[in-house]
């Protein structure tokens, strides 16, 4: 079952926060991921409830076709808005997920961050 608007909100301000990213401006911003987030939880729920990936349909001129289930065009439709939110907002999957301290791979991967940010900061004098 998807998590509320409310409960997104909550999880993309304490990933912001984390990440030193968040500011009260970014409110509509957060409004609008969390409500992608919520619809991309929704379509997922109603997938794994289908049988099959088609709809029967009947054309105006009396044809039966097949088409795919209108799900699938809102799951893609919220996964692009997604996408487009976090880029904006500056937010990757791991940080919204959280990650395990004991993951090996999640652990190198933030020593990998946080050396890059140290290297970024270094000012190398002109010669």
């Amino acid at each position: 079952m998807a998590k509320k608007v409310s409960e997104y909100k909550k999880d993309i301000v304490k990933a912001l926060k984390a990440a030193g990213k968040y500011s009260g401006s970014l409110a509509p911003q957060i409004d609008s991921l969390a409500g992608a987030l919520r619809a991309l939880g929704m379509a997922n729920d109603d997938i794994d409830d289908l049988e099959t990936t088609t709809i029967s349909t009947v054309s105006r001129y009396g044809n039966e076709t097949l088409a795919p289930h209108p799900v699938f065009k809102i799951q893609k439709d919220a996964q692009d808005s997604v996408t487009r939110q976090m880029k904006a907002l500056g937010l990757t999957a791991t940080d919204l997920a959280g990650f395990d301290d004991d993951d090996p791979l999640a652990e190198l991967t933030s020593k990998l961050s946080k050396t890059a940010r140290k290297s970024a900061r270094i000012i190398r004098p002109e010669s």
